[in-house]
């Protein structure tokens, strides 16, 4: 829970009543690899603060799995548009490895607007959030390969390791094949670090 606490009071001041009665509405979910979070056409109902894993954000484009961006530790599972408007998802949230959130409900969601009136400024942070990875995967495409490898090496530290090899490659947008080609020599060069 302390992770929780440290990742909100970077936006807001929240005090010890506050804290545990946002604490009363969560609750801890464990997704196995492959697990979806949030599937595209449905509406997102929860929001999720990853304690331990990878989660990542995707779509289908034809039969192909297109990565847009991860979710890892410390941060927030959600896609803020259907998660604000309770609108369907153009976009699937899926565990990459095995994963732990606390979550919470959007009609709690709702309630905590009342009972705690800086709420709006996290929902604010969450929508620039997903805008910044968003913005990151697309620039990926006009890069080298190396550059790519580097800026997500760079964005997220110890994944290279972690992620199988065709959802980089997808997130990467390049083919396994030139991931394998170019993957080798760069492990070695990177600390490793926890996910």
């Amino acid at each position: 829970m302390e992770p929780l606490k440290s990742y909100l009071l970077r936006y807001m001041s929240l005090s010890d009543a506050q804290i545990e009665l946002l604490v009363s509405y969560l609750r801890e979910v464990e997704l196995a690899p492959g697990d979806y979070f949030l599937r595209e056409r449905n509406v997102c109902r929860h929001i999720g603060f990853v304690t331990e894993g990878v989660l990542r954000v995707l779509h289908f484009d034809h039969d192909d799995e297109v990565t847009r961006y991860f979710i890892t530790n410390g941060n927030l599972a959600v896609l803020p548009d259907s998660f604000r408007y309770q609108a369907p998802a153009t976009e699937n949230i899926q565990a990459v490895t095995e994963t732990r959130l606390w979550i919470l409900k959007y009609e709690d969601m709702v309630n905590l607007f009342g009972e705690i009136p800086a709420w709006a400024r996290l929902v604010q942070k969450l929508v620039e959030e997903v805008q910044r990875q968003r913005a990151l995967g697309r620039m990926l495409a006009s890069q080298s390969i190396q550059a790519r490898l580097d800026s997500f090496h760079e964005e997220y530290p110890g994944l290279m390791e972690v992620v199988p090899e065709k959802i980089l490659a997808s997130y990467l947008k390049m083919s396994p094949a030139e991931l394998k080609n170019n993957r080798p020599g760069m492990i070695g060069n990177w600390p490793s670090q926890a996910v």
